[in-house]
């Protein structure tokens, strides 16, 4: 009973990852294209192990022979793309040729591994059926495994924790880690439950398809909560139909001043989590009051009046020499931004160039 549910699980995990995959490659986004295409390639390897675990769960190796060993490199490049993926969303260094021999073990492990992938379906059935336990070799490739994926995890870890955590994309991507690492211990489990071939309650296709399905599950749910890179970003709220309820000039005149005031001395677009009521409290205006003159009167709507300050915080930033060794995205979070592909979006609308080439500008300029 327990293995068919976790067989069905494992099921939903894989058209989970599919999906995710496929969506992440909205064309729609193309700041966040190698991104995307990163974690899509994760999601991927992470739904054929599931595929592969499922197999085994229901002992359908023999009858698919080809199954055999079929994604045992596949780990090599598990710790490679979730480093890079994070690289790419929360850093504003782009991703150069180099970046290719983060997967020098996992080509090499699939070379060495052709000649028995080439071999016919019999030869594969014989092998299963003479098979006894771990070989040396392959004891010694799932250390190695293990060793690579943990650097890279160690990596990942530190690269999150660098980025300060004063936006909802950067809580939720350490929230993820979290879950990630935890994933990686049961993997690890999985491997010496193999190694020891020890008779436990769960199988080790149970455990090792389970550590990646919580993976997968994790990386949807928040992609439900948050824009990670595969998500369209949430549409400002519609225009209220304010009817007959105009503010007066005495009153626009009054609250524009205040809500200027506001903007400049308290700064509170600096907070990536802003709401109209919460701007609407703080200068002691109505949400409808404050929706009605920022639409009718400085020609915006709530989301762009907001990046307008923003992306004037940010081009400030990237103009002071003493914030010169400070990275894009860094600035563009204490500016109020929470994610990077909003950012170079707005930056681009208003100043129509990108953030580095802004800098690059301004260093030219000075």
């Amino acid at each position: 009973m327990v293995d068919t549910i976790i067989s069905w699980l494992f099921l939903a995990a894989i058209a989970q990852a599919v999906f995710l995959s496929i969506a992440l490659l909205n064309p729609r986004q193309p700041e966040m294209r190698t991104a995307n295409r990163l974690l899509s390639a994760l999601l991927l390897i992470f739904s054929a192990i599931i595929g592969h675990a499922w197999l085994g769960l229901n002992q359908l190796y023999r009858i698919y022979p080809h199954s055999a060993l079929a994604i045992v490199t596949l780990g090599l490049a598990v710790g490679p793309l979730l480093y890079l993926y994070l690289h790419a969303m929360l850093s504003d260094q782009p991703l150069g040729r180099r970046a290719l021999l983060h997967f020098l073990p996992f080509a090499v492990a699939t070379l060495a591994m052709l000649p028995f992938y080439l071999r016919s379906a019999d030869e594969k059935l014989a092998w299963m059926r003479a098979y006894d336990g771990w070989p040396w070799y392959l004891a010694l490739f799932a250390v190695v495994k293990m060793a690579i994926l943990f650097f890279y995890l160690r990596a990942s870890y530190r690269l999150v924790q660098r980025v300060p955590a004063d936006s909802a994309l950067v809580t939720d991507l350490r929230r993820l880690m979290r879950v990630w690492l935890f994933s990686a211990g049961l993997s690890v489990l999985a491997v010496a439950m193999a190694a020891v071939d020890a008779e436990l309650p769960l199988s080790v296709e149970a455990v090792d398809g389970g550590a990646l399905m919580l993976f997968v599950f994790a990386t949807a749910y928040t992609a439900m909560r948050l824009p990670l890179g595969y998500r369209p970003q949430t549409l400002p709220p519609p225009k209220p139909r304010y009817g007959d309820k105009q503010l007066s000039t005495a009153d626009r005149d009054a609250f524009l001043a205040r809500l200027t005031a506001c903007m400049e001395q308290q700064q509170p677009y600096r907070n990536g989590a802003l709401k109209l009521e919460d701007l609407a409290a703080q200068v002691a205006m109505t949400p409808h009051e404050l929706s009605q003159l920022i639409n009718q009167h400085c020609d915006a709507n709530f989301a762009d009046f907001l990046n307008r300050y923003r992306v004037e915080a940010l081009k400030n930033a990237l103009q002071d020499p003493q914030q010169a060794s400070a990275s894009i995205l860094d600035l563009s979070l204490i500016a109020g931004f929470n994610s990077k592909s909003a950012m170079n979006r707005a930056f681009k609308k208003i100043t129509g160039m990108t953030p580095g080439e802004f800098r690059e500008q301004a260093k030219t300029a000075a």
